[in-house]
């Protein structure tokens, strides 16, 4: 399945949802949504119920995620993780460094980014 990642505004957040195989081939573009559409101004939150794959370098881009908001205070979440996304973590050792949360709902939406 290819990637794509759209990005929404909720609750006062960015969320980006992530969606496909999160690979070699796509973690590049995943890195630059993260970038493009969050300053770390606000919370983020990566809905990584989608995710069908997921690659070292797509756990690299996590990482590096949650890690880059601790310099501004701000936190990083992920909404309903699939369970390719879990596995990775799991095993990777790194799932504590991830704040959880439920599914996000589209009745929440402040806008489209």
């Amino acid at each position: 399945m290819g990637f794509s990642c759209t990005t929404r505004k909720i609750a006062g957040r960015v969320v980006l949802i992530v969606a496909g195989d999160v690979d070699l081939a796509a973690h590049s573009r995943f890195e630059t949504d993260v970038e493009q559409y969050w300053d770390g101004s606000t919370d983020l939150v990566l809905d990584c119920s989608q995710v069908t794959f997921l690659d070292s370098m797509g756990l690299r881009v996590l990482v590096q995620a949650v890690q880059r908001p601790s310099e501004k205070g701000r936190g990083v979440a992920l909404a309903a993780p699939s369970t390719p996304v879990l596995r990775v973590l799991e095993l990777a050792g790194v799932k504590d460094l991830f704040s959880l949360e439920g599914p996000i709902s589209d009745a929440d939406a402040d806008a489209a980014l």
